[in-house]
């Protein structure tokens, strides 16, 4: 008789338990010892502008805003960058950033409108960060949007995404093309340091090419 109070004890205790998490779950907020703070599950999606840089919405609504791998590896090893002031405001397809490898230079665009809150501090010391991890500890800036729900409709997200960044890299692998050899690696793949591979007037036309149409300094669009 003991022994099955103790079992239907047990059987209670757990079933309450598991409908305890389940609510939790449900309503987005998952609570352990290990973490006594809640977890947001609200879905944060990367989004691409043309112009080859990339904006991360926050939970809070901030902007984290950085430049693609296609980027890192057009301009190669990254001597050092030229970086906004914190407080500035750039706007959708404004320079936001210059790049130097060198001689040579890129300035990619700023993917939407807003107030730059906060620098990333790893790129005044460490500028190569961005050709480590350009997606993730290269990130360049944090912005307060101004536009998010109109500008966001011009950016490319998900497999949309993916399919213009396989475009991107066939373009260019045709812009070369005979002479495929300098931007591929064995496995197709494209090479470091593709700067390296032309000269100074070869340079311009390649960002003119990818770079340069969606800058609204250029007036072109």
């Amino acid at each position: 008789m003991v022994i099955a109070l103790f079992i239907l004890m047990v059987v209670v205790l757990l079933t309450a338990e598991y409908f305890s998490i389940s609510r939790k779950i449900e309503s987005g907020v998952l609570v352990n010892a290990g973490s006594p703070a809640p977890v947001s599950t609200e879905i944060i999606e990367r989004y691409f502008h043309r112009g080859h840089s990339w904006a991360l919405v926050q939970p809070s609504k901030d902007v984290i805003v950085g430049v693609d791998e296609f980027t890192q590896r057009f301009i190669g090893a990254i001597d050092s960058v030229e970086l906004p002031q914190v407080g500035s405001v750039v706007r959708q397809g404004d320079k936001m950033v210059t790049m130097k490898h060198g001689a040579k230079a890129l300035s990619p665009v700023a993917p939407l409108t807003g107030t730059i809150v906060e620098i990333n501090p790893r790129l005044r010391t460490d500028p190569s960060s961005i050709n480590d991890s350009p997606l993730d500890k290269g990130w360049i800036v944090r912005i307060s949007p101004a536009n998010l729900a109109t500008e966001l409709r011009i950016l490319l997200k998900g497999v949309v995404a993916d399919r213009w960044q396989e475009a991107v890299r066939a373009h260019l692998i045709h812009w070369f093309a005979p002479r495929v050899g300098p931007v591929m690696q064995d496995g197709g793949s494209l090479v470091e340091n593709i700067s390296d591979a032309v000269n100074e007037d070869e340079w311009r036309l390649l960002v003119d090419e990818f770079f340069t149409e969606y800058n609204t300094d250029t007036n072109v669009q």
